[in-house]
């Protein structure tokens, strides 16, 4: 995730917006301007912040109105802590004469509305476990490095959404108006029911898992359908081109979202691939450690403290710390 520049002039931003610039302040401001392209960006940004949220009218601003209303504008009833790159946004508007107010609002994930109309939201490195709220009142749990692509509001005869990633949804039931989730390989159709769906564009296969509910998943063009119901997980290849059912899921398949992790003679490529997938962390094996079992239950446990456990549970295990993830090495079990 890029960082933000450090010597972006936010009060001068605020103040541009707000029209409260004076002669000075105006030349200043333009200077700024032509340093950095940097800078033009995030004033393109500050201005769509700005007129989402109709603060371009105020003339008095109140914090707890103006915030409320932004949030409104983004989410409809719903406190928007869904984005995820770190944006700083600071805002500030003249009140009685000449004070100040600076209002801070801090971005986990980051969204845009392009000029379709589509809402996206992107969850880069970490995952966004408060719902992403969709117009028809769908909920939308985002895994680390998906992102989601929605309009405002679903017309026609389907709702349909783009994902690149791995999310959990939770579909409000429509039978006149069914649900498609359509990924770079595949697409998945709904009524309504919960369920998890993984299509990142490293992997060459999507796959479906069903909590409540029944999902159909079929190839992009919607070629060869098979139908999921609870427990039930669904894979798409795409070299292949081949639809695979089966009827047990895996036990850790919403261990991402839940923070609930149990191993029963589990081996530690599985243990490994799955801590990777719920702390999107790389993890190296040493191929000698591949088979070794593990049987261990955690719950809301980080990283690190699961990996102190699991280096207990082996003579002479070395877990080394690297700038993408950990190294796993050892004579093998």
């Amino acid at each position: 995730m890029k960082e933000l520049a450090e010597d972006i002039n936010w009060a001068l931003i605020a103040k541009h917006l707000g029209k409260e610039l004076d002669d000075k302040e105006k030349e200043e401001f333009a200077k700024w301007m032509k340093e950095s392209g940097v800078n033009e960006k995030e004033l393109e940004n500050a201005e769509k912040v700005w007129q989402i949220s109709s603060m371009k009218e105020a003339q008095l601003f109140d914090v707890e109105n103006g915030w409320s209303k932004m949030k409104t504008r983004i989410h409809p009833a719903k406190d928007f802590r869904h984005s995820i790159k770190r944006h700083i946004f600071i805002t500030s508007v003249k009140v009685a004469a000449s004070l100040l107010i600076l209002i801070s609002l801090t971005f986990t994930a980051y969204w845009i509305i392009g000029k379709t109309g589509n809402i996206q939201v992107t969850a880069e490195n970490e995952k966004l476990l408060e719902p992403v709220v969709l117009p028809d009142g769908s909920q939308v749990y985002l895994n680390a490095g998906t992102t989601i692509n929605y309009p405002k509001t679903f017309s026609g005869d389907i709702r349909k959404v783009e994902l690149v990633g791995e999310a959990f949804f939770k579909v409000t039931r429509n039978p006149r108006q069914p649900f498609i989730i359509q990924t770079p390989l595949a697409q998945v159709k709904v009524l309504g029911t919960s369920f998890d769906v993984k299509a990142y564009k490293k992997c060459d296969k999507v796959s479906v898992v069903v909590e409540t509910g029944t999902v159909e998943l079929s190839s992009r063009e919607g070629e060869g359908i098979i139908k999921l119901t609870q427990g039930n997980t669904g894979v798409y290849y795409l070299n292949s081109k081949k639809l695979e059912k089966s009827a047990i899921s895996d036990i850790n398949a919403f261990a991402w979202k839940t923070n609930e992790i149990v191993f029963k003679n589990s081996s530690l490529d599985y243990v490994s691939k799955t801590l990777e997938n719920v702390f999107s962390k790389n993890i190296i094996l040493n191929t000698k450690l591949k088979s070794c079992p593990l049987n261990a239950n955690f719950k809301n446990r980080d990283l690190e403290s699961i990996l102190e456990v699991i280096k207990g549970t082996y003579n002479n295990l070395n877990i080394k710390k690297t700038d993408q993830g950990y190294i796993i090495s050892g004579p093998g079990c």
